[in-house]
């Protein structure tokens, strides 16, 4: 989590290794990435050799408006995150119900 600094009241809930695959301002395209869940957002922070290439966001639970499973390509990893303003993201992590278990407790 180098560029995303802690909000007061913070904290990290959770991390792993995952894939993007849709953000509001990107193509559809796979990005690996880290996942970081916190008790206040999702940050997601793509690999990749050249800094300002990289795909960086967080989605605030605070935003979000729903979440549901999706399947990415034949895989249950798909997690399609709809925001109150209609942006969505396509997220994918293995073990999916369990983050889909914790987003939803934080949304509620």
């Amino acid at each position: 989590m180098k560029d995303f600094q802690l909000l007061p009241g913070e904290e990290i809930i959770k991390t792993a290794s995952g894939d993007c695959w849709e953000t509001p301002s990107m193509f559809k395209s796979q990005v690996p990435g880290r996942y970081t869940f916190t008790n206040q957002r999702i940050i997601f922070e793509g690999n990749g050799i050249i800094e300002k290439l990289r795909v960086k966001f967080a989605i605030p639970y605070s935003e979000i408006k729903t979440i549901e499973p999706y399947l990415v390509v034949f895989f249950r990893t798909g997690i399609l995150v709809w925001m109150k303003n209609g942006d969505k993201y396509r997220l994918s992590l293995r073990k999916r119900q369990e983050y889909m278990d914790l987003i939803q407790s934080h949304i509620n």
